[in-house]
């Protein structure tokens, strides 16, 4: 309001309201409130059971008021999963920060998705009955994550990654992960009530699944070199790393690979593809007895431990099992010596012919 100062001139005072916010500040606290409100309704009670007035008093919003910021109570419902799925994607792009390795991002992505579940067990909830109660929130939500997680695995494949998979399989792959969180969120997490962290073993046990498609692709449609990690084209790499057998019989092999700075990616670190590469090799000498030819390779499992700077990497591989066709076998790599810091373990499954081992 209009003062005089001690002059006598008029000076205008600009009233703001309490606390020093504007009437924008204001509108958009009130929405979150009864965000905040019918999020914790509808998870608690399901949307049946999510009335206006519930969420109102929830907030301590009056019902009048409700209608300035949402048409009706559909409307809310609408709003709700795409803002907390928003709210979700925010969370898991913060988390990843400027991570660029597609395992590592899927990595920390997975336990960011976990972590936004066990801080809003609500979520879980909100999802599953929008498909009858919101369908159009559920097909805005389920776009969003579909959409956000296809760009990011084409920015992947663009920077050399996911060399087996073609542009078209990325949107294949996108359900198939998005389906894996939502099941193991109900098995480990919200069954019978619960709302406990994701286990470790679970996590491990997750990523030690996706490794090797994720590497590899397809198996058994492309010549072994193909199969490598596009990761390594372009980078000064003609041949795989030296591999030396240190011993070998019908059950088992030692084999030592010397890595020269050609082998390892921007931070120093060996190339995935060139751990697969050595785990590759060392099991099939076994899996064939000979050594000098690749049999079939049915199946690959491979956990990536830890990224390794070593100058020479140990792959000890044992046959496990050769019965009716296959031959089941067993990789640990180690850093420069067989008892040295374990850097991958892998799991293999080759097809063979009881005459020569070969199919």
């Amino acid at each position: 309001m209009p003062t005089r100062g001690k002059l006598g001139a008029l000076k205008t005072t600009i009233a703001r309201p309490r606390g020093g916010m504007t009437r924008a500040d204001k509108s958009a606290a009130t929405r979150r409130k009864l965000i905040a409100a019918a999020t914790q309704i509808v998870g608690l009670e399901g949307y049946a059971n999510a009335s206006v007035a519930k969420i109102t008093a929830k907030s301590r919003v009056a019902q009048g008021t409700f209608y300035n910021y949402f048409e009706s109570q559909q409307d809310l419902f609408d709003q709700l999963l795409p803002e907390l799925g928003q709210q979700l994607l925010d969370y898991i792009r913060k988390r990843l920060g400027g991570c660029k390795d597609g395992l590592k991002r899927e990595q920390i992505g997975f336990q960011a998705f976990f972590e936004f579940l066990h801080q809003t067990p609500e979520f879980y909830r909100i999802l599953n009955e929008a498909e009858t109660f919101s369908p159009k929130a559920f097909r805005h939500h389920m776009d969003n994550m579909t959409q956000g997680y296809l760009r990011s695995l084409r920015r992947n494949k663009q920077e050399g990654e996911l060399g087996g998979y073609s542009e078209e399989e990325l949107d294949v792959i996108v359900c198939i992960l998005l389906a894996a969180r939502n099941y193991i969120s109900y098995h480990f997490i919200y069954r019978e009530g619960a709302n406990d962290p994701l286990p470790a073993w679970v996590l491990k046990t997750y990523l030690k699944f996706i490794t090797g498609g994720f590497t590899f692709g397809d198996v058994n449609d492309r010549s072994r070199r193909q199969r490598l990690p596009a990761s390594n084209a372009g980078s000064g790499i003609s041949a795989p790393p030296r591999m030396e057998s240190v011993s070998a019989d019908d059950s088992s092999a030692i084999l030592n690979a010397r890595i020269s700075e050609a082998h390892r990616d921007l931070s120093g670190a060996v190339r995935r593809g060139i751990v697969i590469e050595l785990i590759e090799t060392a099991a099939a000498a076994v899996a064939s007895r000979s050594g000098k030819r690749f049999p079939k390779l049915l199946n690959l499992t491979v956990g990536l431990l830890a990224t390794t700077r070593a100058k020479t990497l140990v792959a000890s591989a044992r046959c496990d099992q050769r019965a009716e066709g296959v031959a089941h076998v067993s990789v640990r790599v180690t850093e420069n010596r067989r008892d040295g810091s374990v850097a991958a373990t892998a799991q293999l499954l080759f097809a063979i012919n009881a005459r020569n081992d070969q199919i």
